[in-house]
């Protein structure tokens, strides 16, 4: 059995996982002690449209990225 089959052997019996797309970006600007982060947003199409979703001022990582995530399932990035 040559590389290639068994590539495609091990690839047809792996388990399908959702994999979230990383669709998150940081916004930063300079300051006199180097960058520093001001927001971060995500890009996402849901239902057709484009949307961009920001972090709320006080909103923790996980909690946003859950937000973002169940807005379409597993958002597709843009």
């Amino acid at each position: 059995m040559n590389f290639k089959k068994r590539l495609d052997r091990l690839d047809a019996i792996r388990p399908v996982s959702p994999c979230v797309p990383r669709i998150f970006y940081s916004v930063v600007e300079p300051s006199e002690n180097g960058p520093r982060e001001v927001g971060v947003f995500a890009k996402i199409r849901s239902e057709g449209e484009d949307l961009m979703v920001w972090r709320g001022e006080h909103e923790k990582q996980e909690s946003f990225e859950s937000r973002v995530t169940t807005l379409n399932g597993f958002p597709q990035p843009i």
